[in-house]
């Protein structure tokens, strides 16, 4: 297998006609420039060089070879151009991809450019989307441990129980999980892990409260609450406008954490140069830095 940053060294040596004049163009130590023309030629089973009064010239195989060394750094650079142009695919789940990943994204262009390729849709497509190789990093309410992929935790997003202004609870603070029976539980539509949540956080409770899904989104779900069909267990940053314009009322849950650990998955060892680690590297930071 032909080295390209041989390759390189050679094509510099016979520019300059010289090795310690290549080494100073490469920036390079002349011993260095000799090994790698060494090694190219153990490769090619040739000489290369030869040196005649006094300054360096190909040999009959240097020459006939300087042209495809020639045509492989070309290649080599149309392929990192080509690549380099290619979108960052990313796969979203509903709510993510609504209601977080534009602010994100916005963010991470004002330092990185690179052209993006967004699917939004559900949690079991997007992580079907990222094991057929469909994008390139994913952004989830859930990930099942698929082999292969890395998970982070981004983000910890609390749940809300939500009514609409007109309902009994709209002047409470806040409720108890065992208020929740009895009352019409609007969405936890099936991949969305809420109902999951429910049993883990709520144990036998959760069996007791009556859930009616087919909704589709959260979209839909907040027009339902808000038209007093029922009441409904939605993440925060969903609802944010809503309450803020008194359209909804948000009440937490006493004595119980509801929240869901919001996964950012890639494929295991990513070249940190690629677009994908450098936006998980992103997320990261900002994580860290406790921006929302």
């Amino acid at each position: 297998m032909l080295n390209l940053v041989h390759a390189r060294t050679f094509l510099a040596v016979l520019s300059e006609r010289g090795f310690r004049a290549a080494a100073r163009d490469l920036n390079l130590s002349p011993s260095t420039v000799v090994e790698h023309v060494k090694q190219l030629e153990q490769d090619l089973a040739a000489p290369l060089l030869v040196r005649r009064r006094g300054v360096v010239e190909p040999t009959s195989q240097g020459a006939a070879f300087a042209p495809l060394a020639r045509a492989m750094l070309d290649t080599a650079e149309r392929s990192r151009k080509v690549i380099a142009e290619t979108a960052l695919r990313i796969a979203a789940s509903s709510n993510i991809g609504t209601y977080l990943l534009q602010s994100m994204l916005a963010a991470f262009h004002t330092t990185d450019p690179v052209t993006v390729d967004l699917w939004v849709g559900r949690n079991h497509d997007v992580a079907d989307r990222l094991t057929n190789g469909s994008a390139d990093v994913a952004l989830m309410e859930w990930w099942d441990d698929r082999p292969g992929f890395c998970p982070y935790s981004w983000r910890k997003e609390p749940l809300l129980v939500i009514v609409s202004p007109e309902h009994a609870w709209a002047t409470r603070s806040a409720i108890e999980a065992s208020e929740l029976v009895g009352q019409t539980l609007l969405g936890g539509e099936p991949g969305t892990g809420t109902i999951t949540l429910l049993r883990k956080e709520l144990g036998q409770l959760a069996d007791r409260l009556t859930a009616i899904g087919g909704f589709g989104n959260t979209e839909a779900v907040k027009r339902a609450v808000r038209a007093g069909r029922g009441i409904s267990l939605v993440l925060a940053a969903t609802v944010a406008d809503e309450i803020e314009s008194g359209q909804l009322v948000a009440l937490p849950l006493t004595g119980t954490e509801l929240a869901k650990e919001l996964k950012i998955i890639a494929p295991f060892g990513l070249p940190d140069a690629a677009p994908a680690a450098r936006f998980v590297a992103h997320v990261a930071r900002e994580a860290r830095a406790g921006r929302r």
